[in-house]
C-alpha cells in the first residue's frame, strides 16, 4: 500500500511538473501571443509528457519509495511474471507516446507562431516514428529486466527459467515445420473466410504496411525480427517462468497464452479467425520452449509466422 500511495504521489509530482515546466515556456517563448485553447492544450501535452516520464521512471524502479526494498529483485515468481508483460506493455506505449506528445508540441508552436505544421499526425512517417520509439524503449526495458534476473536465470532452461541457451538442431527444424504448418493454417482461413479488406485498410498497421522504399526496411526489422524476439522472451520466458513457479508449465502455458492472443485483439478484431492463427503459434512456442528447454527455437518459429503472414495477407491483398 505505501509503495502504491508513493507511486501516485509520484504520478503527481511528474504531471504537475510537465505542466509547469511547459506554462513557464511558453510564457517566456509566446509573452505576446493570446491563444488560451492553444496554451491549454500545451500544458496539458506538457502534463503528459510528465506521465510518460512517470511511467518509465516506475518500469526501470527509478522512483524512491515506490520501489522494493533492495534485495527484493531476488524474488521471482508470478507478481515478477505478470510484471514482465505489464512493464513491456508500458515501456513500449510510454515510448511511443513521448514521441507522439514532442512531435505535438513543436506543431503546436508552429501554429502559434501562424506557421505551417510540419507532421501529418494521419500519415505514414509518423506512425512510423511512434511504433520505432515504442520498440526500441520495449527493448531497453527488456534488456535491463533481464539484467536484474542474472545471468544464472536467463540461462537456465528449467520452467522457472528464461531459457536464454543453445538448442538442438531438432529444435530448429520442428519450428520450422510448425510455422509452415501454421502458414498454411493462415492461407486456408483467408480462403474461406476472406477478411473484409475496408476494415483492415482502417487499421493504423495497415497504412505502416502501405509504405514504401527505405521506410520498410526498419519496419520490416520491428515486424519480423525484433518484436518476435522481444516478445518471445517476455510471454514464452519471463510470464512463463514467473507464473509457472505457482501454477505449472502447463496451465503457465494457457495463461500466457490467452494473454498474448488479448495482447494482439486490436490488430484481430476485425479479422477474427486470425485470432486462431495467433493461438496455435503462441500454443506451439509454449511447446518448444518446455520440450526444448530453450527460448530460441520459440523465437525462430514467432520470426517464421511473422514474415509468411505478410507475404501470405501481400497475395490475398492483391
Amino acid at each position: 500500500m505505501r509503495r502504491f500511495l508513493a507511486g501516485l504521489a509520484w504520478l503527481v509530482v511528474f504531471a504537475l511538473l510537465g505542466g509547469l515546466g511547459m506554462a513557464v515556456f511558453i510564457h517566456v517563448m509566446f509573452p505576446g501571443v493570446h491563444m488560451p485553447a492553444l496554451m491549454m492544450k500545451l500544458v496539458a501535452l506538457g502534463a503528459e509528457f510528465g506521465g510518460n516520464l512517470f511511467v518509465l521512471a516506475l518500469c526501470f524502479a527509478l522512483l524512491p519509495g515506490a520501489r522494493r526494498r533492495p534485495g527484493g529483485t531476488a524474488r521471482f515468481g508470478v507478481a515478477q511474471g505478470i510484471w514482465g508483460m505489464a512493464g513491456f506493455g508500458l515501456a513500449m506505449a510510454s515510448g511511443g507516446a513521448m514521441l507522439a506528445n514532442v512531435l505535438s508540441v513543436e506543431d503546436f508552436i508552429l501554429l502559434a507562431r501562424h506557421a505551417r505544421a510540419r507532421v501529418d499526425f494521419t500519415g505514414t512517417p509518423f506512425l512510423l516514428a511512434v511504433v520505432l520509439a515504442g520498440e526500441c524503449m520495449a527493448a531497453l526495458w527488456v534488456a535491463w529486466y533481464l539484467g536484474r534476473l542474472g545471468p544464472a536465470r536467463v540461462r537456465d532452461g528449467g520452467e522457472s527459467g528464461i531459457g536464454w541457451r543453445a538448442a538442438p538442431a531438432l529444435a530448429y527444424v520442428s519450428a520450422a515445420a510448425m510455422a509452415a504448418g501454421i502458414i498454411g493454417v493462415v492461407m486456408l482461413l483467408f480462403h474461406f473466410i476472406p477478411p473484409d479488406m475496408r476494415a483492415l485498410q482502417e487499421l493504423p498497421e495497415a497504412k505502416l504496411f502501405g509504405a514504401s522504399g527505405m521506410a520498410m526496411l526498419p519496419l520490416l526489422a520491428v515486424t519480423v525480427l525484433i518484436g518476435p524476439a522481444l516478445e518471445e522472451i517476455v510471454f514464452r520466458g519471463i510470464a512463463l517462468a514467473g507464473l509457472a513457479t505457482r501454477l505449472g508449465p502447463a496451465w503457465a502455458g494457457i495463461v500466457t497464452t490467452l494473454i498474448f492472443m488479448a495482447a494482439h485483439a486490436p490488430e484481430k478484431m476485425y479479422y477474427p479467425p486470425g485470432f486462431i492463427d495467433v493461438g496455435l503459434m503462441a500454443a506451439c512456442a509454449v511447446a518448444l520452449r518446455l520440450k526444448f528447454r530453450s527460448i530460441r527455437p520459440a523465437i525462430v518459429l514467432h520470426v517464421l509466422y511473422n514474415g509468411g503472414s505478410m507475404l501470405v495477407a501481400g497475395l490475398f491483398v492483391r
